[in-house]
């Protein structure tokens, strides 16, 4: 028993006795940042036997141009994940096209423009399907007039201006808090 272990302690000839840990270190590190078997480009839970995306695609744009965009983007899309957990997310860049859309796709921009600190006026424009007509909801603005804006107020913000302008595939309740 002891000449077994002591032939399976000993490293094959040419193999460095490290490279074992240094490939579970690298597989590790592929699979948290999302490649190899387990990663993004192998989930095909939203796709169907033929490659096509079998969950309707929601594809959002955000607005730019303001210190707070970002958050305003982050707050959006978490608004978006509750109002429509069966569609796929998916951010559309500014200087993206908008992408070719199946019969229950929908792509909605947030519109934004902010004035100082105490005000943000914000708008919804959707296209449903691929034949559905460009339609643009309400401004809605937010004013404080006794502090700056934060991306704090955001979320409720967003949460208003999508009861207001409810894009018809989502129209459904109101999101969640």
């Amino acid at each position: 028993m002891r000449a077994a272990r002591s032939a399976l302690a000993r490293p094959a000839p040419g193999v460095e006795r490290r490279a074992v840990p240094r490939y579970a270190a690298v597989m590790l590190l592929m699979a948290l940042l999302g490649f190899g078997a387990g990663g993004a480009m192998a989930d095909r839970s939203d796709t169907s036997d033929n490659g096509q995306m079998a969950r309707p695609l929601l594809a959002y744009r955000c607005p730019t141009g303001f210190d707070t965009a970002e958050d305003l983007c982050r707050a959006f899309r978490e608004l978006l994940g509750r109002a429509a957990p069966g569609h796929a997310l998916r951010r559309i860049g500014p200087a993206e096209a908008m992408p070719p859309l199946r019969d229950h796709d929908l792509f909605i921009t947030l519109g934004a423009n902010r004035t100082g600190d105490t005000r943000l006026t914000g708008w919804l424009d959707w296209q449903e399907g691929p034949d559905g007509r460009p339609t643009r909801g309400p401004d809605v603005s937010l004013d404080s007039s006794d502090a700056p804006l934060s991306p704090g107020m955001y979320a409720d913000f967003l949460r208003g201006l999508w009861e207001v302008s409810a894009p018809p595939p989502l129209g459904g309740p109101t999101p969640d808090r």
